[in-house]
């Protein structure tokens, strides 16, 4: 499967560190506990739309990204020149240092029968659903394929945490769970923050 940038088939809209977790393939693999209250939404921003175009040319820079620090597994630095470009401010770049992004990295080793393309199908619906629910929120959704190993990596992108944290009581989102509770022999999650410093002129990705 080659790798897939959900965010480049979004329909147009209208008008703290966090401990890593490893478990067995039995527990729900989705990002939260499950919350009964609705998906928050949120009002775009101009440096929010920057990003997620910047974040369109997402690409690994190694062969190992699946299991490597994602901080030094991507092109940042891409990333950054783009953000920077589409921000077209006339004058000067911000000097706020208050521009922040949430990332969630999910990495998984599939059991060898898996079904693929049931489960990224699932992962789709569950994804689209949740950019339409948070009219946005959801910047990026990167997936790829497996390596030798069976070794999956997706990762997702959003304007705040607490809005990713409000998807997960979506219907879609609670059947991807059901769907892939059985597929993986194990996984873990990372959570990142991209922030802009605005003394380096650059976006910082640490945990």
């Amino acid at each position: 499967m080659t790798n897939v940038l959900i965010s480049g088939v979004y329909p147009q809209r209208e008008g703290e560190t966090e401990r890593k977790v490893t478990v067995t393939p039995s527990a729900c693999p989705l990002h939260a506990p499950v919350s009964s209250d609705p998906p928050l939404k949120y009002a775009p921003t101009h440096e929010d739309e920057s990003m997620r175009e910047a974040l369109k040319l997402l690409h690994p820079i190694c062969d190992d990204f699946r299991t490597a620090d994602y901080a030094t597994s991507f092109n940042w630095p891409k990333i950054t020149e783009s953000f920077i470009e589409h921000l077209k401010y006339p004058s000067e770049l911000p000097a706020r240092s208050d521009y922040e992004w949430y990332a969630v990295v999910f990495r998984s080793q599939r059991r060898a029968d898996c079904r693929d393309a049931d489960l990224f199908e699932a992962d789709r619906q569950a994804y689209e659903e949740a950019f339409s629910a948070t009219n946005g929120a959801l910047l990026v959704y990167w997936y790829t394929g497996l390596d030798e190993n069976h070794n999956c990596l997706a990762t997702c992108v959003w304007s705040a945490r607490d809005i990713a944290r409000s998807v997960n009581s979506l219907p879609r989102h609670r059947e991807a769970a059901k769907l892939s509770a059985h597929v993986y022999v194990s996984y873990h999650i990372d959570r990142y923050r991209i922030s802009w410093v605005p003394s380096q002129q650059s976006l910082s990705v640490v945990p």
